[in-house]
């Protein structure tokens, strides 16, 4: 076997058992109930693709240079019945991720065709809203780096001046949070943990996580503007009801982020700004990772001649 090829199957085999191994321990600390105390979208979604992006991250950076500082050019191993079986693995997770990040991306062009906009509203700052003739109670926004909002023309009929503002604003902020790329990404990202219980958790508590988060910068603390996103919350999700085609979030549930914890949480008080996600502090740390693991480059490529030799 040649070295190019060696090598190849070393990355695929590497980034599908660590894939595995990150996979297993988010799963665990999903069932554990460590995971489901996580409130903040940003927090939520980082732990949601540690799989993918962390399998990729350690491949790259401790694998890869390991591999070529340590491996022989001249090397032909005969590979191991582990190493194509973790191979294999990496190749299904990635072509799997393709597929659902595909099927996400022709369903979103499908939805654009089939909702050409009846006109345009401008209601300021900067913000357009593309009116549609569709039967159901649409508001949502389209695009990944292109992004627009559109609004069905029932739901700008339903709600009184404010409260259409107010579902535009919610809107804008997940525009502005690029929200649809992170749903790309929790949808396309090729791990093990897409075809766990906890991996479709996880990306439900990040949807709930995001529209909570997009209620409070639509709204703030003012209370006219919490009533006014209540109230048309409210008339979406009943105009949901009579087109018989509920919306993903007005179901009347109770869970975090559902319809009804929503609007008692607009109604309530403003909650307090909890403590931010440390997410540059993680970064920073996962960037030590690599510079504390080249010492152990030697000990990382025996691992890798075992992985190589086992079941040969």
């Amino acid at each position: 076997m040649s070295f190019a090829v060696t090598l190849s199957l070393v990355l695929l085999a590497s980034f599908g058992l660590c894939n595995l191994l990150l996979s297993a321990a988010v799963a665990l600390g999903w069932r554990a109930g460590w995971l489901a105390r996580l409130t903040r979208a940003d927090a939520v979604l980082g732990v949601r693709l540690l799989p993918a992006v962390g399998s990729a991250l350690l491949v790259l950076t401790i694998i890869l240079p390991a591999f070529l500082l340590y491996e022989p050019s001249h090397a032909h191993d005969k590979p191991g019945s582990l190493l194509m079986l973790s191979a294999a693995l990496a190749l299904l997770a990635l072509a799997d991720g393709v597929r659902r990040g595909w099927r996400a991306w022709r369903a979103t062009r499908a939805l654009v065709r089939r909702t050409p906009p009846l006109g345009t509203q401008s209601l300021g700052g900067g913000t357009e809203v593309s009116v549609v003739n569709v039967a159901e109670p649409l508001v949502a926004v389209v695009g990944g780096w292109r992004q627009r909002i559109i609004a069905a023309g029932c739901v700008a009929a339903a709600c009184d001046g404010e409260e259409f503002r107010q579902v535009i604003a919610h809107e804008a902020a997940h525009r502005d949070a690029r929200d649809n790329l992170k749903r790309l990404a929790l949808l396309a990202m090729p791990d093990v943990l897409a075809w766990l219980p906890a991996g479709g958790a996880l990306t439900a508590q990040w949807q709930a996580a995001s529209e909570l988060e997009a209620d409070e910068h639509a709204s703030g603390a003012d209370p006219h503007k919490r009533v006014a996103l209540a109230s048309a919350l409210i008339k979406v999700a009943r105009l949901s009801l009579a087109s018989g085609r509920p919306h993903r979030n007005s179901k009347m549930s109770g869970h975090f982020g559902g319809l009804e914890h929503r609007i008692r949480r607009l109604l309530a008080a403003p909650p307090g700004s909890g403590p931010a996600f440390p997410g540059r502090r993680v970064m920073t740390s996962a960037l030590l990772v690599p510079l504390l693991a080249m010492p152990l480059y030697a000990l990382v490529h025996r691992v890798i001649e075992v992985l190589v030799a086992f079941g040969r």
